[in-house]
Parts: C-alpha cells; structure tokens; sequence
C-alpha cells in the first residue's frame, strides 16, 4: 500500500469517526439517563411499599390492640389498683 492511499484512508476515518463517535456518545447519554429516571422510580416505588407496609403493621396491632382490651362499660369499670389509692385528709 502505497502513503498516498494511507494518507487517502486516514483522511476518509477522520472525517467520518468523530460524527459516529458523537452520536453514539448521544445515545449513550440519553441510555444513562433514562436509566437513572427508571432507577429513582423504583426507588420512589420501594420507599412507598415500605411506608404501606409500615402503616399496614401499625393500623394492625392497634386494631389487635384495642380489640384485645375490654370494653369500658359502666356495669364493668376499670380495674383499679386499690395500693395506688390514698385516704383523704
């Protein structure tokens, strides 16, 4: 191969490499972005299931709570602990 054709190649490469070069940095860059949108809404996505879940677990022992206590009625008062009670003066 002769320098003349080299030269001829080279100069063909440099014309046409750096606009393949730039538009596949541009999909690049448009890839990692959406990835970055599509990781922060699963984030957002796991953070509200969790907080759910926490609220789902706290409305649930209140409700096993309250249903574990007896109801106060007045035909059945609470119970009182008569050592905590003092005589008046």
């Amino acid at each position: 191969m002769t320098p003349r054709y080299k030269l001829r190649t080279l100069l063909i490469l440099l014309a046409i490499l750096p606009p393949l070069l730039w538009l596949g940095w541009t999909k690049y860059e448009a890839w990692r972005a959406e990835q970055a949108r599509q990781d922060a809404v699963e984030a957002e996505r796991a953070r509200r299931k969790a907080l759910d879940d926490l609220i789902e677990l706290t409305t649930w022992q209140t409700r096993v709570q309250v249903l574990s206590e007896p109801p106060v009625t007045p035909m059945r008062p609470r119970e009182v602990d008569v050592r905590k009670l003092t005589r008046p003066q």
